[in-house]
C-alpha cells in the first residue's frame, strides 16, 4: 500500500488477532500486525491495507466489537486505533475491504483442538482428531497431525462460502514404542502469494499406551495357623509400562504393605500374611495399569491347633512296675483332630479322634530311654496338618557290668601306662569302686604299670537299687631277666657227674633260655656226662617278645677224688652210698642242689664250699597252654576243670570258685549254671606257687518262657493291649511268634513283644512265642479274649529240639505243673489276685498236651 503503516505497539497486554484476507481476481485485503499485544485499558494501532483496485473505487474498514478510531491513511491503506481495551478476549478483529462491487475479508481460526486420547492397550487402535474451528476462507487452509517428529496425515479442503470448522482424524494402532509420544496438530491459513501465511497449533496430547497380557501369579500357602507369619507373593510378567503398574494385595477385604521389586518386565510384590482370626479368608492380587486391572484370588484357610503334650506317669520307675503312657490334644479350630500315640520307630501304639489316648504298660530293663511320640492331625484345606510331640522313659534298674565296658582279663605291658578304668551301665547312673585286698584303686587317671599292679581287683558298682560286682585280673607281661637265684654266675662241677647247664629266666611271657660257650655254638639241652673239656665260660640269653636278657656264667670241672668226705655223684640208676637215686621228674634247689627224692635222710643243702650238682629246680608256673583263662561250658555235658602246670619237682594245681568255700564238683557230675563264674587256680612244689584265675561261663538253652499280657488278657473291644514274652537262655535267645491274624499287629524291634491297637474279634485266641538258640528252644502260650470278663490262660508243654517244658505268665503268675487233668499236683505261683485254679480241658498236640487252667477271682 501507499505510505508505511504506523509503528508497533510494545507492552504485556491480550492479544487481538488481525485479519487480512483475499476476494475475487486479485484483490486482496491485508493486517498487521498479525497478532495485536495491548496494555489491558490502553490502546493499540492496527493497519488495513489493500491489492489495487481496477476503477480506483476501493474502501477499507476494521470489523471489531471495540471502541476504534480512524488514525492515518493512504491510497491502499488505512490504520485504526482499538481504544480502551478492557476485555481479557476482545475477539476478532477483521480488516474489510470494497472494490467496485467485490468485497474480501479474512479470518483466522478461532481454535486447534486435539480431541484427547485415552490410554490404549498395546496392538488396540484409536482415531486421532484434531478440530479446527471458525476458518475461512477453508480453501486455504491445511491441517497437519503429527506423531513426535513423524507426520501422521496432512489434509486440504475445498473452497467454501464464509468461515467453518473442520476436522480431521487418523486411525494409530498403538504400540509399545509410542508410548510417551506427543501427539500435535497444526492449521496453515496461506494467503500467498497475494497475502500472508497464517498458523496456529493445538496443545499437544501425549499418548499412553500399556499392556497387561495376563492375570498375576499369586503365591501363599492354603493354610497358616493362626498367629502366624509367612511371606506371600503376588508375579506379574510382561505388563506395560512396568514404572505405572500397581500392584495391591488384600486379605478379608484388609490392604497389606508390600515390597515391590522389578527384573526386567516382571514384577514380584512381597508381603508378610499373618492373621489372628480363624476360619476362611479370601487373598487377593490386584495387578494395575492406565485404564487395565487383573486379579488373582485364593482362599487362605487359618486354623488355630496347639501342639499335643505327652506325658509319662510316672517319669521314672523301676523295671517291673507300670507306668501310663498319655497323649492329649488341645482345643483346636477346626476342631477335627486326630491322635497318634506311637512308638520311637514309627511304628502306631494306639490311634483314634478322642482328645486323649492312654496306653499302660509293664517298663522293662530295656524300656530305658525309650521314646514315646505323640502326633496330632489336623484336617484341613483337603490337607493335613501334623505336629508332634515326643518324651523319654526312664526305668531305673540295678548297675550293669559287661564285658566290652569292663573286661574280666587285662594284659599289660610294664612301663606303660593304664588306668583299671570299668563302666558299668544302670539308672541312676551308677559309681564305680575297684579296689584290691581292701584298698581303693584309682581308675580313672593311667598310670605307670609295674609287676606289683598284677592280681584280681574287686570292682563295685553301686547306685540307689543296690551294687553289682565283677572281678578283674590283671597280668602285667614284662621282658626277661637273669638272676643270680635262677642262673648263678658261677657253678663247679665234678668230672663224670650228669649235669645240665641250666638258667630260668624271669618275665611274661615265660622267656625261652638258650646257653652256648663263649664264642662257640649253643649248648645242646639236656644233661650229659662232666668232662673237663665243659669247663669255660658260657654266656645265656633269655628271649620273650618284650626284649632279652644276657648272663654269663663261669662253670669249673673238679676231680672228684680231690674232695674226701664227700659222697659219690648220683647216678640216674642209683648207688649204695651215693647222694641218692635220682628218679625221673625229681626237682633242684636253686643253688643246683638236688632236693626231694634226691637228697638222701639227714642230707641238707651243701655248704658254699661243696660241690653243687648242676641241674636247676623249678618253680611253678600257669599259663594259657595248659590252662585257659576263658572256658565255655555246655549245661548238661560233663564238668571237669582241667588246669596243667609246670614246674619241677611237677606242681600239685587245686582250684576253687571264687566266693565259694569248696572246691567244684568232680569230673564226674554234669555242667549246670551254677558252675559259671570265676575260680583261682594254684600251682605249688616245694619251691612256691603259682595263680592263675579261670572264668567259666555256661551256655544253656531256653528256659522259663513266660508270657504277660498288658494290662489284662480279657479285652473290651476297641482298647489296646501288648503281649510280653520272656525266656532265660545263653546265647541270648530269638523270639517268633504264632497268634491269630489280624492287620492291627505291631511287633518289637527285638520280637520280644507284639501290641495291639483296637482290639477286634480277630486279635482273639492263642498267642504262642518260641524262644531259639542254638542249644534248643521252648515255646509258651496265652489265651487272648476279646469283649469276655473271664482270663483264660493256655500252658502248653511240649518238647521242641532236645528242650521241653513252657512255664507261662499272666500278670506275673508262672503254671509249673498240672493236676486236674493228670495225676500229680498243680502250683499256681504269683497269678495276680488269685486264689485258685480250675483244669478245663486237655488236648493232645504234635508236641505233647496242652492243658487249659483258669483263673477264678476270690
Amino acid at each position: 500500500g501507499q505510505g508505511g503503516p504506523p509503528g508497533r505497539q510494545a507492552g504485556a497486554a491480550r492479544g487481538v488477532g488481525a485479519l487480512a484476507g483475499a476476494a475475487r481476481g486479485t484483490f486482496t485485503v491485508g493486517a498487521w500486525p498479525r497478532v495485536a499485544v495491548v496494555p489491558f485499558g490502553g490502546s493499540v494501532a492496527i493497519n488495513c491495507s489493500r491489492s489495487a483496485c481496477p476503477g480506483g473505487n476501493a474502501t477499507l474498514g476494521l470489523a471489531t466489537p471495540l471502541a476504534v478510531a480512524t488514525g492515518a491513511g493512504g491510497r491502499r491503506w488505512q490504520s485504526f486505533r482499538l481504544l480502551n481495551v478492557s476485555q481479557w478476549s476482545p475477539g476478532t478483529a477483521t480488516c474489510y475491504g470494497r472494490c467496485g462491487d467485490a468485497q474480501a475479508n479474512a479470518r483466522l481460526p478461532e481454535q486447534v483442538v486435539l480431541e484427547p486420547v485415552p490410554a490404549v492397550a498395546v496392538g488396540e487402535s484409536r482415531n486421532l482428531t484434531c478440530r479446527v474451528v471458525e476458518v475461512a476462507p477453508v480453501g486455504n487452509l491445511t491441517v497437519t497431525l503429527r506423531r513426535g517428529a513423524e507426520t501422521l496425515r496432512t489434509e486440504s479442503f475445498g473452497a467454501a462460502e464464509g468461515s467453518t470448522s473442520v476436522a480431521v482424524s487418523h486411525l494409530l494402532t498403538a504400540g509399545p514404542g509410542d508410548h510417551g509420544q506427543d501427539v500435535t496438530c497444526h492449521a496453515e491459513l496461506s494467503l500467498r502469494p497475494h497475502g500472508p501465511l497464517f498458523a496456529r497449533a493445538a496443545v499437544p496430547v501425549k499418548l499412553s499406551v500399556f499392556a497387561l497380557p495376563e492375570p498375576p501369579q499369586l503365591r501363599a500357602p492354603a493354610r497358616l495357623e493362626a498367629g502366624a507369619a509367612t511371606n506371600a507373593s503376588c508375579r506379574i510378567a510382561g505388563a506395560f509400562p512396568a514404572g505405572d503398574v500397581r500392584l495391591a494385595i488384600t486379605l478379608a477385604e484388609r490392604s497389606l504393605n508390600v515390597t515391590v521389586a522389578a527384573a526386567g518386565d516382571v514384577l514380584t510384590a512381597v508381603t508378610t500374611l499373618s492373621p489372628d482370626t480363624p476360619g476362611r479368608q479370601e487373598l487377593t492380587c490386584t495387578a494395575a495399569v492406565a485404564t487395565a486391572a487383573r486379579t488373582a484370588r485364593r482362599q487362605l484357610h487359618v486354623y488355630r491347633f496347639p501342639a499335643p503334650v505327652v506325658e509319662l506317669s510316672p517319669a521314672s520307675v523301676p523295671a517291673g512296675s507300670e507306668v501310663m503312657v498319655a497323649c492329649r490334644a488341645g482345643v483346636a479350630d477346626p476342631p477335627a483332630v486326630r491322635l497318634q500315640l506311637r512308638d520311637a520307630d514309627g511304628g502306631v501304639l494306639a490311634e483314634g479322634p478322642q482328645s486323649q489316648l492312654e496306653l499302660r504298660l509293664v517298663a522293662r530293663r530295656e524300656d530305658d530311654g525309650r521314646q514315646f511320640g505323640c502326633r496330632a492331625s489336623l484336617a484341613i484345606a483337603n490337607g493335613t496338618v501334623t505336629k508332634d510331640a515326643d518324651t523319654r522313659l526312664a526305668v531305673l534298674y540295678m548297675p550293669e557290668m559287661v564285658a566290652s565296658g569292663c573286661p574280666s582279663n587285662r594284659t599289660w605291658l610294664r612301663g606303660t601306662r593304664q588306668a583299671l578304668s570299668c563302666r558299668a551301665i544302670g539308672n541312676p547312673t551308677p559309681t564305680v569302686v575297684c579296689g584290691r585286698n581292701g584298698v581303693t584303686v584309682n581308675t580313672g587317671e593311667p598310670e605307670l604299670v609295674t609287676r606289683s599292679r598284677a592280681g584280681t581287683y574287686l570292682c563295685n558298682a553301686t547306685n540307689s537299687l543296690g551294687t553289682r560286682s565283677r572281678l578283674v585280673t590283671v597280668r602285667v607281661e614284662y621282658e626277661p631277666t637273669l638272676t643270680e637265684r635262677g642262673c648263678p654266675a658261677h657253678r663247679t662241677w665234678v668230672e663224670g657227674e650228669r649235669r645240665e647247664l641250666a638258667c630260668r629266666a624271669d618275665g611274661d611271657p615265660p622267656p625261652s633260655t638258650r646257653c652256648a660257650r663263649d664264642g662257640g655254638p649253643p649248648r645242646a639241652r639236656g644233661s650229659r656226662a662232666v668232662s673237663r673239656a665243659d669247663a669255660g665260660r658260657y654266656v645265656c640269653r633269655a628271649s620273650n617278645k618284650h626284649g632279652s636278657a644276657v648272663r654269663s656264667i663261669v662253670v669249673t670241672v673238679e676231680d672228684a677224688v680231690a674232695m674226701p668226705g664227700m659222697p659219690r655223684p648220683c647216678q640216674p640208676s642209683g648207688e649204695p652210698g651215693c647222694l641218692g637215686a635220682c628218679p625221673a621228674g625229681a626237682g633242684w634247689g636253686a643253688g643246683g642242689w638236688a632236693v626231694g627224692p634226691c637228697t638222701p635222710p639227714g642230707w641238707g643243702a651243701p655248704s658254699p664250699h661243696q660241690p653243687h650238682p648242676s641241674r636247676v629246680a623249678d618253680e611253678p608256673s600257669i599259663g594259657e597252654t595248659g590252662c585257659p583263662a576263658r572256658r565255655l561250658w555246655v549245661e548238661g555235658t560233663p564238668a571237669e576243670l582241667a588246669c596243667a602246670a609246670s614246674g619241677n619237682p611237677p606242681p600239685h594245681v587245686a582250684c576253687a570258685k571264687l566266693g565259694d568255700s569248696q572246691d567244684p564238683p568232680p569230673a564226674s557230675p554234669n555242667v549246670t549254671r551254677a558252675h559259671a563264674g570265676t575260680y583261682q587256680c594254684r600251682a605249688t612244689n616245694p619251691h612256691g606257687s603259682a595263680l592263675r584265675n579261670v572264668t567259666v561261663a555256661v551256655e544253656y538253652s531256653p528256659a522259663a518262657v513266660s508270657l504277660r499280657v498288658l494290662p489284662s488278657a480279657n479285652v473290651s473291644r476297641g482298647t489296646s493291649f501288648s503281649v510280653e514274652c520272656r525266656a532265660e537262655g545263653l546265647p541270648t535267645p530269638t523270639y517268633g511268634w504264632a497268634l491269630p491274624h489280624a492287620p492291627n499287629l505291631r511287633f518289637a524291634a527285638d520280637n520280644r513283644s507284639v501290641a495291639v491297637a483296637g482290639a477286634a474279634a480277630a486279635n482273639r485266641g492263642l498267642y504262642t512265642c518260641t524262644a531259639t538258640n542254638r542249644h534248643g528252644r521252648r515255646a509258651g502260650s496265652i489265651m487272648v479274649r476279646v469283649d469276655e470278663s473271664r482270663l483264660v490262660l493256655l500252658a502248653s508243654l511240649g518238647s521242641l529240639g532236645a528242650v521241653t517244658a513252657v512255664g507261662l505268665a499272666a500278670a506275673g503268675g508262672y503254671y509249673l505243673k498240672s493236676t486236674a487233668c493228670k495225676k500229680g499236683e498243680y502250683n499256681v505261683r504269683d497269678a495276680e489276685g488269685s486264689s485258685e485254679a480250675a483244669c478245663l480241658h486237655r488236648q493232645r498236640h504234635d508236641r505233647g498236651e496242652v492243658y487249659g487252667i483258669q483263673l477264678t477271682q476270690p
